[in-house]
């Protein structure tokens, strides 16, 4: 049985400001099992993205452990992966 992947709630105004910073953005929240929500392209420059809701408790904004291990898995490669919670943070990639 397949059940439909959640998205923080910030998610969508994530994406929108990536995009309007000039950003191509792919989501891969469908993904799932750990997968990072999306991937940021700009010439030249690619960043792996996990969302999550800063507006939730610290403990709810912890990566999972198959998101750990993505993020593990992006940084050996050295890919550049983040953790967003607020749109703000949009300008510090």
């Amino acid at each position: 049985m397949r059940h439909a992947k959640r998205v923080d709630a910030n998610h969508a105004a994530i994406t929108l400001a990536l995009r309007q910073a000039g950003w191509r953005v792919t989501d891969l929240s469908h993904v799932g099992h750990g997968c990072p929500d999306l991937v940021a392209e700009k010439p030249q420059r690619v960043v792996w993205i996990e969302v999550k809701d800063g507006s939730k408790p610290p403990s709810k904004r912890v990566l999972t452990d198959k998101e750990a291990l993505w993020h593990a898995l992006l940084i050996r490669a050295d890919m550049d992966v983040r953790v967003i919670e607020r749109v703000e943070q949009v300008a510090e990639i």
